[in-house]
């Protein structure tokens, strides 16, 4: 299936002050995946540039990754391990959080712009924008705290408790694309445009 993933880069920040915050929701994503997809695998060492899991799916080398440049720099790991292995950019998922979107809701998109997402521009910037994108809402942001300090910010205890299973759906909806290609994911997780856990 020619849109099928190949490579998810799900997005992050590395360093213990960063877990559990909105802006880590990709490295949340990816230890789950990683769970489901590669069970019994552990994290591997790209090059100083990320972190990654590999596994076999439809005959094929598929990876999970998780940058370790800060989220400003992201594009780099993807770059050099898509790059390594020949993966187009049409293969190479990235997911992240997304203040535009309310928590609980995911949206696909097969291409498009960064938005305002530092470490989607990071990657657009490495291996353009024919990239598709897994958006995961962490808004709306309160309009007293800055969108920088808000992204940084432990997730609420009410959505804490909606956290896994928002996980769960992000995690069906990656799983989907690695194996059904970005196109079904998309026909089956978006609706009107988003997918969302209440």
């Amino acid at each position: 299936m020619k849109d099928r993933v190949r490579l998810a880069a799900l997005l992050g920040n590395p360093g213990p002050e960063y877990e559990r915050t909105r802006h880590n929701i990709g490295f949340m994503l990816a230890d789950l995946a990683a769970s489901r997809l590669a069970p019994g695998e552990r994290w591997r060492d790209w090059k100083g540039l990320g972190l990654y899991v590999a596994f076999e799916l439809g005959g094929e080398h598929c990876f999970l990754l998780k940058p370790q440049t800060y989220m400003n720099l992201s594009g780099q790991a993807v770059q050099s391990l898509g790059g390594f292995y020949k993966i187009p950019p049409a293969a190479i998922l990235a997911g992240y959080d997304d203040l535009a979107l309310p928590f609980g809701r995911l949206r696909l998109r097969k291409d498009g712009s960064a938005g305002s997402h530092n470490g989607m521009a990071s990657v657009i910037s490495a291996v353009g924008p024919a990239c598709p994108r897994l958006r995961m809402g962490i808004g709306p942001r309160p309009a007293h705290i800055e969108g920088k300090n808000f992204v940084l910010s432990k997730f609420s205890k009410e959505e804490g408790g909606r956290l896994p299973e928002f996980l769960d759906l992000a995690c069906d909806a990656l799983i989907a694309a690695f194996r059904d290609g970005v196109e079904t994911a998309m026909n089956r997780y978006n609706h009107d445009g988003d997918k969302s856990v209440h």
